[in-house]
């Protein structure tokens, strides 16, 4: 597959971790975290890389079937599509010069899966960090005094 994939910095943060990686979705308040060859595949697909060039450099890492990983990363991109977190990129998007992965050891192939939770939201709506402008983050609104 040629499609190359997005993610909405305006609504999701994302950080890598050592083997773990987690993301938020600051609109609907989940988060998801996973580890190992999801981790592996978040950082390849968030770099920019089509799941077809995903699959070839994890499949070349886990010493794994390229097929058997291009399926395994299809129903987890499906899932992150349906769930907002991932969108088909518009236009000419380029891969990052090189899809790097960090220098970690890793075990055997599995397929990627992410765990999910919603228990934070009522923390983060409430979350001043979250008050954001052109600017960027962290933004305080100045204060008026009268």
């Amino acid at each position: 597959m040629t499609t190359r994939f997005a993610v909405d910095p305006s609504n999701i943060s994302h950080e890598r971790l050592q083997d773990e990686v987690i993301i938020i979705n600051v609109g609907s308040g989940a988060y998801f975290s996973g580890t190992g060859p999801t981790a592996d595949m978040w950082t390849l697909v968030s770099q920019g890389a089509t799941l077809d060039e995903a699959a070839g450099v994890l499949a070349r890492t886990y010493s794994a079937d390229e097929a058997t990983v291009r399926q395994d990363l299809g129903g987890c991109v499906e899932h992150l599509l349906a769930l907002g977190i991932l969108s088909p990129a518009e236009g000419t998007v380029q891969a990052a010069a090189v899809l790097a992965l960090p220098d970690l050891p890793r075990g055997e192939w599995a397929a990627p899966k992410f765990e999910e939770y919603s228990d934070m939201w009522d923390l983060l709506k409430y979350d001043p960090i979250h008050d954001v402008n052109e600017t960027g983050w962290p933004y305080a609104a100045p204060i008026v005094r009268e």
